[in-house]
């Protein structure tokens, strides 16, 4: 059940309502407008003071069963508003008329505005009410019941709506207050995370450039090595220093954000095509790529990281080798969905539960690529769009990129 302490940490740490600020609200608006008003969880159990008890009101609450009859009657009471999704009256378990808003944040029910504490002109007389009853039922004597009866106001019906419309302005009140709070940490959210991605940014930046240092005498020198080895009658050698050039180049000067997706396979090709010669018949690969999709745009550079993972991994350790299948379509939501899978050493549960869950403070070094990768995902897309890991010790592992159709 939901305590006092628990719906006062729920406001202030998910919804952001200051609780001093709400009750200091509701016990000055209470007192200009002399209304019987309380705050209360959605279990019912009072978050703020009680303002303008009537004396009979304050007398049932002072017995432990009363108060706990009190208790459930306002949860009730807020549930039944919250179906209804509008402020109602309702009478109370001693006969009283009372009144009830519910404060909705969100689309999340947190409590209500509730009193009241009347009866109605012409319908009702303090007579009605069944002290006998009561009395028995709390344990309070009949003669306190007596003298507190008199202090129960008597009013119309059009006078009662007053009331009901105060406390549906207190509730909205709150409600905005939670709305602002939530508004404003999401906005601070978002200047974080852009603030990590421009960082992250620079940084990217500044290992490109590192990266780049005299790129023409790199690209040089292995021209010149494949033109020897074209001399020297060394075809797979000289095709090797081919693919590797070429692999290099598009890493480097590829400046597109979005290049197609037959141009990012292409360079996967040289990767692998440079990683199978290395590993000879221990490695091998499979692509199959709708041709349908290949000119569609994909964010550069993130699946050589995923396929890098797979080789260094996943089929490196392991002493047979394996296989690294790459496949692409087209969802039936015409959103995209390019795999990337191998027969190799997989991931251990906890580690692939870390990986499937990485956060802004993971700093595990092999989640590193798979977060940058989810992360520049998140940033071009949206968060609907991620990567999933699903794998099996020994056995496999399946990277599963889920982005839209964009050419």
């Amino acid at each position: 059940m939901t305590t006092k302490g628990d719906f006062t940490m729920s406001l202030l740490d998910n919804f952001k309502v200051d609780i001093k600020t709400l009750t200091d609200i509701q016990s000055r608006l209470a007192k200009l407008v002399d209304v019987p008003t309380i705050i209360v969880d959605p279990e019912g159990n009072p978050v703020s003071e009680i303002s303008n008890f009537t004396p009979f009101c304050k007398l049932i609450r002072s017995s432990p069963k009363g108060s706990r009859k009190c208790i459930a009657c306002d949860a009730e009471a807020g549930l039944i508003a919250v179906e209804k999704k509008t402020p109602r009256t309702y009478t109370c378990h001693t006969g009283l008329i009372d009144c009830v808003s519910p404060i909705i944040v969100d689309d999340h029910f947190l409590g209500s505005v509730l009193g009241g504490q009347v009866l109605i002109d012409g319908e009702q007389t303090r007579d009605t009410i069944d002290i006998k009853r009561i009395s028995k039922e709390f344990e309070i004597p009949i003669n306190a019941l007596e003298k507190t009866l008199h202090f129960i106001p008597v009013v119309s019906r059009q006078y009662l709506q007053n009331y009901v419309d105060f406390y549906n302005f207190l509730a909205n009140q709150i409600a905005q207050m939670g709305i602002h709070r939530l508004t404003q940490e999401k906005l601070l959210k978002e200047s974080r995370e852009k603030f990590q991605l421009e960082q992250q940014a620079k940084k990217m930046e500044l290992k490109t450039i590192r990266a780049q240092i005299h790129p023409h005498f790199l690209f040089n020198t292995l021209n010149t090595i494949a033109r020897m080895a074209l001399i020297e009658d060394a075809p797979k050698t000289e095709e090797l220093i081919y693919q590797l050039s070429n692999l290099l180049r598009y890493n480097l000067k590829n400046a597109e954000d979005l290049p197609r997706i037959k141009d990012e396979i292409s360079n996967i090709k040289r990767y692998l095509a440079i990683q199978t010669f290395r590993y000879s018949d221990r490695i091998s690969y499979e692509i199959d790529i709708d041709e349908s999709i290949m000119e569609y745009r994909i964010p550069s550079m993130i699946l050589q990281p995923i396929v890098e993972n797979s080789m260094i991994h996943g089929l490196e350790p392991k002493k047979e080798g394996g296989k690294i299948t790459i496949t692409g379509k087209v969802l039936p939501n015409k959103d995209l969905l390019i795999k990337i899978d191998d027969n190799g050493k997989g991931i251990e549960a906890e580690l692939l539960h870390m990986l499937n869950n990485l956060n802004d403070r993971s700093e595990h070094h092999t989640g590193i690529g798979i977060k940058n990768t989810n992360d520049r995902i998140c940033h071009h897309f949206g968060k609907e769009y991620s990567i999933k890991l699903e794998s099996q010790p020994n056995t496999f592992t399946t990277v599963s990129i889920h982005i839209p159709c964009i050419k």
